[in-house]
């Protein structure tokens, strides 16, 4: 009983259903587990799942209360606003549905999208309200969460992109990684700098990094950020920005070189594999039970991360190993 409760609670966000409590009472659920995982993912409810998972997980909340300066982004609607929620939502259940690999998350040959969405991201041969799979090309710029506008306007001030909040978000949601929080008193940018209004961000950052108190944090987060400088506010695709050309060239802490949203996703496909999968892995691990993993668990989650590895990175194999794991299970 206990384990259909948590269960079903995980995957539906309800008590559990006849066929769960009839298992339960049977005591033949522990035999079943695998093929009840996936007939709750396979049904609607499991889209409550994903709504408050990907809520939770991706800081859509920031999305919710970010308020956008319409007088420099005009067609950004409320509609627009209402969209891009659903576009990650839906992109999260395809991947889950289809059990596609949890790389699909970083990058995609599809997005999402309705017409209304289409039309803003400047996407043809989109229409109806329905958010259906549409084929994209690199050249567009629309695969995987890092191009998904809740995550770029979320991460955005309103009026411009802003590199630290989207590197934050990139380093702590999918790589693990949290970078410290800044000191105390810590100063912000210094719009008194002769010529700041003219410099682009990245040059702003790097007269910001001159500053002792601030460089060394910096040195870890800026070059996550700056390779997002050409998707706006609003998460589009821009060359210039203030009349300048956009710089989106960075050296991250290993020295690699990347440019661009392609030089980062094809970085941590190349080389943040693994680290992506352990922070996904602990993400589901901490909602599924309501706790956030301790150094105790390290050892659990590393045997889900050997068995995801085992199964191809598939999106269910993550919850499989965890609905199958010792911490899942017991009372």
């Amino acid at each position: 009983w206990v384990l259909a409760n948590r269960l079903s609670f995980f995957l539906w966000n309800s008590p559990p259903d006849t066929t769960l409590q009839q298992l339960a009472a049977e005591n033949r659920l522990y035999d079943e587990l695998l093929g009840q995982v996936d007939r709750m993912l396979d049904d609607e409810r499991a889209w409550r799942f994903v709504r408050q998972f990907a809520y939770e997980w991706l800081r859509l909340d920031r999305h919710a209360e970010m308020t956008i300066n319409v007088d420099r982004h005009r067609d950004y609607t409320r509609f627009v606003k209402r969209d891009m929620a659903e576009e990650t939502y839906a992109f999260m259940h395809r991947v889950l549905h289809e059990d596609m690999s949890i790389f699909t998350l970083i990058d995609s040959d599809f997005a999402m999208l309705n017409q209304n969405l289409a039309e803003f991201y400047g996407i043809d041969g989109v229409y109806g309200a329905a958010f259906r799979p549409v084929p994209v090309t690199p050249e567009q710029r629309r695969g995987g969460l890092l191009s998904q506008g809740s995550f770029l306007v979320g991460h955005s001030d309103g009026t411009e992109p802003h590199a630290i909040k989207r590197a934050v978000w990139l380093k702590e949601r999918l790589l693990g990684d949290p970078p410290p929080a800044p000191p105390p008193n810590v100063p912000d940018l210094d719009p008194d700098t002769p010529g700041f209004e003219k410099l682009t961000l990245k040059q702003q950052l790097e007269v910001h990094r001159e500053n002792p108190s601030c460089r060394d944090c910096h040195a870890g987060i800026d070059p996550f950020g700056v390779v997002f400088e050409r998707l706006s506010a609003v998460g589009r695709h821009e060359t210039k920005r203030r009349g300048l050309a956009i710089d989106a060239r960075s050296v991250l802490p290993d020295d690699t070189e990347v440019e661009g949203l392609h030089g980062i996703i094809g970085y941590i496909l190349e080389h943040k594999r693994d680290q992506f999968a352990l922070s996904l892995i602990e993400h589901l691990w901490a909602y599924a039970l309501g706790r956030d993993p301790h150094f105790a668990d390290e050892a659990e989650i590393d045997e889900i991360l050997h068995d995801v590895q085992l199964a191809g990175y598939r999106m269910r194999a993550v919850i499989r190993s965890i609905v199958t794991s010792p911490s899942f299970q017991q009372r």
